[in-house]
Order: C-alpha cells, then structure tokens, then sequence
C-alpha cells in the first residue's frame, strides 16, 4: 500500500486512550491508525519520544481582520494559531463591518480564504434587530451565532426578553449560540460605583466584572434555554460556581455547554495588581482559589471545551491603563500560548491527556458542528496532527510570539511541553515554533449539513 505521509513511532493520544501507533495519511486524509505492515510513503516522519494528537480546534478566536489589521491580520493570526497548534479556527463576527447576514458572511469568507495559514470557520452575530438574518447565516456555514447579554466592544447587548427570542429562533433550525455571559445592569451599577469614588487601581477590573454578574447572566441564559429548548454554548466562563449551575442544568436535560480558557486557571488577583492592563479582559480574573479549582472542574468533565478567546491589542493601546486602568481595552493573546500552558498543566498532574484532547479537539469539533471531519484521528476524518514534545521545557516569551501583537501575559513564565511539528490536510504548517505553511492554504470548513 502506498500513502504520502507516515508518523511513525509515536503513541497517539485519543481522549480514551494513549498507545502507541503510526499514522497513515493519503490525500489530505487519515486513511489508518495502527500498524500495517507493507506500507510504503512518500515521506515518513520519525514521532519516536513525540505524542501526537489531533489538531485543536479553536472555538474563540477574534482576528479581527477585515477592519482591526492594527490589532490582527488574518494570515499572522491563523500562523500563529499553526504554530500553537490549533490546526481550525472559529472566527466571531466582531470585524468590520459585523457579520450579521448571509451576504457579510459569503464575503468575509471570500476575504478571508486567500490569507488563511490553516482552517477556519466562521460564527455570525446575533444582535436584538438581526434574527431574522439568522437563518441565511447558518445555511451559509456558520457554526453558531455569537451574542453578549452587556455592553462590551460597542456590541448592542441583548438583554433577557431579547435573549429568548434570539433562543426562540434557534430552537426553528436548531441552531448553536455562543453566550459572553454578564449582566448588564449589574455591570452598569457596579461601573457607577467605582467611577463615582474615583478608583483607577488595577482591582478595579475584578470589582467591575464581578462574579454576581457572570452567575446572574448564566442562571438567566439557562432557565431560557430549558423553556425554549435551545442549544447555548457559555464563552469564557470563569468561575466553578457558574459550571454547577451548567452541570445542574445539564442533568435535567437542558442544552447548555461551558468553554473555558486557560487565563481562569493560571491568573488570579494577585496576577491582576501585578500586571493591570495586561491581564484586563472579560469577566476578569477571580481568586486563586476558584482558579485552582477550575483545574480540578476540568478534569471532572464540567468544561466542555478549552479555547484562547484571542483577543489581541498593540502594546501600545493595553499600555494606556498603566496609570488608569480605565483607558485600557479589554482583551490579550492567546492563540500562541494556550495549547502550550494546558501541555504544561498535563505535566503538573492537573489534567489528564485525554481529557486534554476531548476538550481542544473533539467536543469543539462536535458542538460546531465539525466532526468527524475535524478533531479527531478516525479514518476520513482531515489529517490535522499535532506533534508533541512533552520534555521540552523552557520560558514563554514576548520574542516568540508570532501573532501580530508581539506580547502574552505569560512572558517569563517557564513551561514544560510544546508542539513540535503541526500538519494540516497532511502538509506541514509550523515546524519548532515557526510557521512554515502559506497564507491560502487554510481553507473555510462550513457547519456539516450546510447547503
């Protein structure tokens, strides 16, 4: 038998098992998993002392190209994201201008498609006035819609009578929402507040988005979603008491999942008062405790998915909180260090490999709508791999950094496990932490059952 490409040597990792195998790759396609004897390749790659995984799939990237190229390009991001091994990035609506209907959707992927480093997908906007244009959306390829129930980057919120129409909608063609889940009303309070007594300091950001708001916004979204029997994703939840009240809601049957990123369990206050506008995102960071036990919720099975939320800003922008923290953006990088902080946290015993690639590769690929295409090694499904070197030890730097911004909260944080090697449909796109792969190679991966 005669493939392009064989991984050979390496113990693959599945989220139930690891063991070792070769991979077999023709056309862009996994053809095996195992050992087949009289097999021959037109390149052989030698993974002995390597794992080798899927490629992840990142749910929450924000390139922010068209419209935002000071911030992120299309090509550095989704290079960057090769080189951290996600081999599939889901891109939201906030470019210019937003996706909110069919016609914007079609031409950003036309945009996009020339510049793109690996696969992508792309989610849609749903905003109060626009769910009319859901439908048109989801027919075109789109994996979920993505809504915010607070003011936040000048999207319009979509308060709770609005929230279970837009659930309403979905619940017609089964649709997927992405929530950012904070309550507006206790966020405009809390910003009068500390407004009012003159506070600049860099708690400021965790007194603001504070924990009330997440679980008010959470326990609101999840008795909608159990009423109209919508499907409801939760981005970037960072608090264990928010993932009971998912998992309650879960064991009564109600449609509702939980993304995480790593800032929830690696930053906590202390990081924030050291670091400011570097660590100013949303919803903050919360206590050492609660992050310490997201590890731990983790590994229990209560998030769903690990994502980066990418969300990057010159240095020069973030820089303006250095003196008030107001004048600060929300949102840092993470499309380069997430796969490499969560390896780091397999080799401190606090998540398990497979529970690893669940929740980078296949729960991502299932709930968008993407699998068995994407996020798994099966026979047929894309040769998107990941080579792993788990021994590798050394420092996260601001140097490294491949996406447009140059910085990471992370730098000088020492890290044990990189990628190695990334392959894309069977080709190399990043090799030792540098992209190697061609802007126009990635291609656009449409919802599975998309017209």
């Amino acid at each position: 038998m005669k493939v392009d490409l064989t991984i050979a040597g390496g113990k693959v990792a599945t989220p139930s098992c690891i063991f070792e195998a070769d991979v077999y790759v023709k056309d862009g396609k996994v053809l095996a998993v195992g050992k087949v004897d009289g097999v021959t390749a037109d390149r052989e790659i030698d993974a002995d002392g390597l794992l080798v995984m899927p490629g992840a799939v990142d749910g929450h990237v924000h390139m922010m190209d068209p419209g935002h190229t000071d911030r992120e390009e299309f090509n550095t991001g989704t290079a960057a994201a090769a080189v951290g091994g996600a081999t599939t990035v889901i891109e939201h609506h906030r470019t210019e201008p937003p996706v909110l209907n069919a016609k914007l959707f079609k031409e950003k992927v036309d945009y996009c498609g020339p510049k793109a480093v690996v696969d992508f997908s792309f989610m849609g906007g749903a905003v109060p006035d626009n769910l009319n244009e859901l439908k048109g959306m989801w027919d075109a390829g789109a994996v979920a819609f993505k809504t915010f129930t607070c003011a936040l980057h000048g999207v319009i919120p979509m308060p709770p009578g609005n929230l279970r129409e837009l659930f309403k909608t979905l619940a017609t063609f089964d649709g997927t929402t992405l929530i950012h889940a904070e309550d507006d009303s206790v966020l405009r309070v809390n910003e009068q507040l500390l407004r009012a007594s003159g506070r600049k300091d860099y708690m400021t950001v965790a007194e603001w988005r504070s924990e009330d708001a997440e679980m008010v916004a959470i326990m609101t979204a999840v008795h909608l979603a159990g009423q109209t029997g919508a499907r409801a994703i939760f981005a970037h939840v960072s608090l264990p008491d928010s993932l009971y009240l998912i998992q309650e809601a879960k064991a009564e049957g109600i449609q509702v999942f939980a993304e995480s990123c790593p800032q929830y369990m690696y930053m906590s206050h202390k990081d924030l008062v050291e670091k400011g506008p570097w660590l100013k995102f949303a919803p903050a960071v919360r206590s050492a405790e609660a992050a310490e036990q997201m590890w731990v919720e983790l590994e229990m099975g209560n998030i769903d998915m690990i994502c980066t939320d990418h969300c990057p800003f010159p240095k020069e922008e973030k820089a303006a909180g250095i003196d008030d923290i107001w004048e600060a953006p929300y949102g840092i990088p993470g499309i380069d260090t997430t796969m490499r902080l969560m390896l780091n946290g397999v080799n401190q015993g606090k998540v398990s490999m497979e529970r690893l690639v669940r929740v980078m590769c296949e729960n991502p690929a299932r709930l968008y709508g993407l699998y068995p295409r994407k996020g798994c090694l099966l026979p047929g499904a894309d040769a998107d791999i990941l080579l792993l070197d788990m021994n590798a030890k050394d420092t996260i730097s601001n140097d490294d950094i491949v996406s447009k911004c140059g910085w990471t909260p992370y730098d000088g944080m020492e890290a044990q496990g990189k990628v190695a090697m990334t392959i894309l449909r069977g080709t190399v796109v990043a090799e030792n932490g540098r992209p190697v792969g061609e802007p126009g190679y990635g291609e656009f991966v449409p919802r599975l059952g998309a017209e």
